[in-house]
């Protein structure tokens, strides 16, 4: 693999692993996507970014509702608020700059820098759940606190479901998203 995000998908913890249960698996696979999606941003310009500039925000629309919907609330009691809670805190830093890129149409100076920005903030992101989040959860799972491959049905459903939604009005919908409202008010 080329590029600088790409061959972390072949490394360590990065690695989807036999061992991995269902949620764990799912998130991952969409990680190794993001990289592969980040790289080829990094490369392109014009209409050619502006189209995987699209398919991120609306893949990261979807990954990060999921996992604020089913996999933090499972996975808080038994691993505990501080990884969550910066999850959460990173994914509003990335919902605002998604946000930003929906409202452009690729001629803007800025334009290149939102991307490459979205890129370096959601890599940092996907690395520490791959390497901290998912390991810890995978020990409660592994002790029994919590039951990984069941909701990585669940997260496989409500994927379906948004991107079904995306498809038929362009839009995910009503969520049940985590509450950042402190982050606004500070």
């Amino acid at each position: 693999m080329s590029g600088k995000y790409s061959p972390r998908n072949d490394e360590g913890d990065h690695r989807i692993k036999d061992d991995d249960p269902a949620a764990i698996a799912l998130l991952k696979d969409e990680h190794h996507r993001f990289r592969e999606l980040f790289d080829a941003a990094e490369d392109a310009e014009g209409d050619a970014l502006v189209e995987i500039a699209q398919e991120l925000c609306m893949r990261l629309t979807v990954h990060m509702t999921i996992e604020e919907e089913i996999l933090y609330p499972a996975t808080k009691p038994a691993i505990g608020a501080d990884e969550i809670n910066e999850g959460i805190v990173e994914h509003q830093s990335a919902k605002r700059i998604v946000a930003e890129l929906e409202q452009l149409d690729g001629t803007e100076e800025l334009y290149a820098a939102k991307v490459h920005v979205l890129g370096e903030e959601t890599i940092h992101h996907i690395d520490e759940e791959d390497e901290d989040l998912f390991e810890d959860a995978k020990k409660a799972h592994a002790d029994g606190k919590i039951d990984l491959d069941e909701i990585g049905e669940k997260l496989r459903a409500r994927q379906k479901e948004l991107y079904d939604q995306l498809g038929k009005t362009g839009d995910v919908g009503e969520t049940e998203e985590a509450d950042a409202n402190e982050v606004e008010r500070a």
